[in-house]
């Protein structure tokens, strides 16, 4: 990330959080209400009970008292915009922004939209009509539900302002002295998940198997099921909530414990590395193995101290980590050396 002042940064996340209100949270909610209105103004006009479902067919087979409509469409819409909002802005509460934050609020302008368009045409469409089942298909709605979604995410993403204030440098790359050729020098940490995290999946993994254990003692027919379930889960854990991350002659190598997944940097790949501070949500969109919208791939485990590595011909991939300044400097040092530099920075 290009280094900006603190001053200028305020800013730019003004405008970046202004930018998401509008588009993320007030125009989804204006749509929400117009189509509200809308239905509860067209209300006495449609048959008793109206059609509210269609099948794969596209045509009817579900229907509900008229004022269930504008009831559903309210909550749908309020609902919708309040959890994406929060969970964005939740995620930002301290002061982090990025394109996982932008994206969260073109998403909830698509879908928010598309979703009403396709409920309150449906709801209008069966004014005049004498019973639910005169009512028409549902295929040209959802084409024009999905196509107004599409326009309004577009518009809701380009609108935004492309501002990044996380994973700034966070602390100098430790400054290590040249390797002699004899020498050798190897860096190892531990990457894992919060704490927090890894009581949930373990207490999760640990209640599994004990639910299959009663289950099998009392006889009863579901413990395989619970027991794949909890082997499932606790190979998930084993593979995404602890990774070796080693610094040394081969490059940077970080694996899971079972060995898979792993990833392999080698020294001759590396253009530069940093330490950066790592905010999930607004980086990567959440914890463990991610693809983050600016092309990242990072294993992250936890907010804070990362080691990010920039490559020549792939991704910048990203390991939070403690101690990443060391890691960076040993990085440099062997790379250098490899380079036939011999130097430290």
């Amino acid at each position: 990330m290009t280094a900006v002042p603190p001053r200028e940064e305020r800013a730019l996340l003004a405008r970046a959080r202004r930018a998401f209100r509008w588009f993320g949270i007030l125009l989804p909610s204006i749509l929400t209400i117009a189509a509200v209105v809308i239905q509860l103004a067209v209300l006495p006009q449609v048959p008793d009970p109206v059609a509210v479902h269609w099948g794969a067919s596209g045509e009817r087979d579900g229907y509900a008292a008229p004022w269930t409509v504008p009831l559903l469409t309210g909550a749908l819409g309020g609902g919708m915009t309040l959890v994406l909002a929060a969970f964005a802005l939740i995620g930002a509460r301290e002061g982090e922004w990025g394109p996982t934050m932008r994206f969260l609020g073109a998403l909830t302008l698509a879908v928010v939209g598309g979703l009403v368009v396709i409920i309150t045409w449906t709801f209008v469409a069966q004014v005049g009509s004498s019973s639910w089942s005169d009512a028409g298909g549902v295929v040209e709605p959802l084409v024009w539900g999905g196509a107004t979604g599409i326009v309004l995410g577009v518009v809701g993403w380009v609108s935004q302002p492309r501002v990044v204030v996380s994973g700034g440098s966070v602390g100098e790359v430790a400054p290590l002295r040249a390797l002699g050729p004899g020498e050798r020098a190897v860096w190892v940490r531990t990457a894992s998940l919060a704490p927090a995290g890894m009581i949930v999946l373990v207490g999760a993994a640990v209640i599994l198997f004990t639910l299959a254990g009663f289950d099998f003692a009392v006889a009863g027919g579901a413990w395989p099921i619970l027991a794949a379930v909890a082997v499932v889960l606790t190979l998930v854990i084993l593979a995404t909530v602890l990774f070796r991350v080693r610094v040394d002659e081969g490059g940077l190598r970080v694996s899971a414990p079972l060995g898979l997944p792993r990833f392999h940097i080698p020294l001759d790949e590396i253009d530069e590395v940093k330490v950066v501070s790592v905010n999930p949500m607004a980086d990567f969109g959440g914890w463990g193995l991610r693809k983050a919208l600016d092309g990242r791939t990072g294993v992250v485990l936890r907010r804070g101290e990362a080691l990010e590595v920039h490559r020549a011909a792939a991704s910048t991939f990203v390991v939070t980590v403690d101690d990443a300044a060391t890691a960076a400097g040993l990085l440099q040092v062997l790379r250098d050396r490899a380079a036939g530099g011999g130097t430290s920075r």
